[in-house]
């Protein structure tokens, strides 16, 4: 859905413009209302889907065009005459026309691999609550702030033929804050076709601090801990031990909701990728009853993108800045769902 809102916003842009060379001796010019209406579809972007490369810019151009039509507006809401547009907002309607196009084209060829559920017979469910790691949490509505997200990879299909595998243990993945759960999720339904029911949460919590300034919120999080990694992995990774109480806070949530979920007779069975590894480690030790095993993907040596995720089908962009490239073959997911399942097995 991201990467349609993404062709969206640039298409109208494109369209905001293109009217400025074809609107001649009219009474009223109602394209215009284009500019701000793509505007607030960027805010929208940015506020679903987070800071990244592409929200930016769309929000950037929409911003401009915004401004550059203001005068345009007020004379459509007056009902005024339009003769024509002036050579200076020709040329900066062309400009603005070639700088969408390259941010269209540039859309569609860093577009992310998509698999669809339905496809692979995979059903996908999402938790919200709301709440801190203070205070608890609670059942949250789809409108209001949410402070957690529990989503749930599951078959779609259960029969005879077909039945849930690893009915003993609650699979839980902690994904690295460098990818959250939507980088990981070509993984994760490759797990769920396999017929191994995964779960996996997303934290935004006040007191849930990773970076202890504005770059904790929502929707800059992601952004900041990439660029803080790419710039200086090694500092990064140094910290990974301070990474294990944050997790450690969380795991503390989310392994007594799970059990209220589906039931307290059930062993765990831990995915972590980098940030979680000690946490997992931690708790194993103190908690050997409830811990069935843990499986790094950390540690699987062809798993070149430890930490952001399935990024070579899920965003191609950072892929290439890391010195990958786009896969629609799925190489990645594919390996970690077989390495997960060798673990499965080897705990029996």
């Amino acid at each position: 859905m991201k990467f349609y809102g993404e062709l969206l916003v640039f298409a109208l842009l494109f369209i905001t413009n293109l009217r400025v060379f074809f609107v001649h001796h009219v009474r009223r010019d109602p394209l215009v209302v284009l500019a701000p209406f793509t505007f607030i579809v960027a805010i929208l972007q940015i506020f679903a889907w987070k800071i990244d490369a592409f929200t930016i810019l769309g929000l950037l151009i929409a911003l401009f065009v915004l401004l550059s039509n203001f005068h345009a507006i007020f004379r459509y809401l007056e009902r005024l005459y339009i003769d024509h547009y002036s050579p200076l907002m020709r040329v900066w309607a062309a400009f603005t026309i070639i700088f969408s196009a390259l941010a269209l084209a540039a859309t569609i060829y860093f577009a992310p691999v998509e698999q669809h559920s339905r496809k692979l017979n995979v059903s996908e469910n999402q938790f919200l609550y709301k709440g801190s790691f203070r205070s608890g949490f609670e059942n949250a509505s789809a409108v209001g702030k949410k402070s957690l997200t529990l989503y749930e990879f599951a078959p779609d299909q259960i029969s005879e033929t077909n039945p849930q595998k690893y009915e003993n243990l609650i699979v839980l993945f902690e994904p690295d804050k460098r990818g959250d759960t939507e980088h990981y999720k070509p993984y994760l339904q490759q797990l769920a076709s396999q017929g191994i029911t995964v779960y996996s949460a997303d934290f935004y919590a006040d007191d849930g601090q990773w970076l202890h300034n504005i770059g904790d919120k929502k929707i800059l999080r992601r952004l900041i801990m990439v660029i803080q990694s790419v710039l200086n992995e090694k500092k990064f990774t140094s910290q990974k031990e301070y990474y294990s109480f944050n997790i450690s806070q969380e795991y503390s949530v989310l392994l007594p909701l799970l059990r209220e979920h589906c039931g307290s007779d059930k062993k765990f069975f831990l995915i972590t990728d980098f940030m979680a590894d000690i946490a997992a480690d931690d708790l194993m030790k103190k908690n050997p009853e409830e811990i069935a095993g843990i499986l790094k993907l950390s540690s699987i040596d062809n798993y070149k993108t430890s930490g952001y995720g399935c990024i070579e089908q899920t965003d191609p962009l950072l892929a290439m800045v890391l010195g990958f490239s786009r896969d629609s073959s799925l190489a990645t997911p594919k390996l970690l769902a077989k390495k997960t399942v060798e673990a499965l097995n080897d705990l029996k």
